[in-house]
């Protein structure tokens, strides 16, 4: 099975570039429009004009890939632990992009408190065990830790 390829589609007035937009979509699909700000509009019409259609689509491609790698930062939330007031702990695979809504945000927090919650707020914090003679685990025992789901922490996560 081959690998589907977005597809291009560039419209706008002749004589005015900042009137030109441009949309993307994979074939037989709908195709969304990309926003661009006045300049790169324009910017895009000019190459369609002067250069052709794939120097301008490889102007939006680029302004895209650019995008993508901007937004590195992430964030989720946390939460104090009762033991130690200093530590807290966190779910690093529930987050969001620091760009994102505050409704996106409160459903972040609300997640992770509710798989906090799921064990009353117990995280397992490390494991120890003893070896037999053939290298099988013993008396395996967990440590916990108890996270107070009242004091929540914003923890900021970079990609790299």
């Amino acid at each position: 099975m081959s690998k589907l390829k977005f597809e291009y589609n560039i419209r706008g007035y002749r004589y005015a570039p900042e009137s030109f937009h441009i949309y993307k979509g994979l074939p037989g699909q709908k195709k969304d429009e990309i926003s661009l700000s006045d300049e790169q509009r324009q910017k895009m019409g000019y190459l369609c004009l002067t250069e052709g259609v794939k120097s301008a689509v490889d102007y939006v491609k680029h302004i895209e890939r650019e995008r993508e790698r901007k937004c590195r930062q992430y964030m989720t939330y946390g939460f104090m632990l009762k033991e130690n007031p200093h530590e807290y702990v966190y779910c690093p695979s529930l987050r969001c992009r620091e760009s994102d809504t505050l409704k996106t945000r409160l459903c972040i927090l609300q997640a992770v408190r509710e798989e906090l919650a799921r064990d009353k707020g117990r995280v397992e914090q490390s494991v120890e065990c003893d070896l037999d003679g053939h290298y099988r685990p013993v008396n395996i025992r967990k440590h916990y830790a108890t996270a107070d789901l009242r004091r929540h922490v914003m923890v900021w996560l970079h990609v790299v």
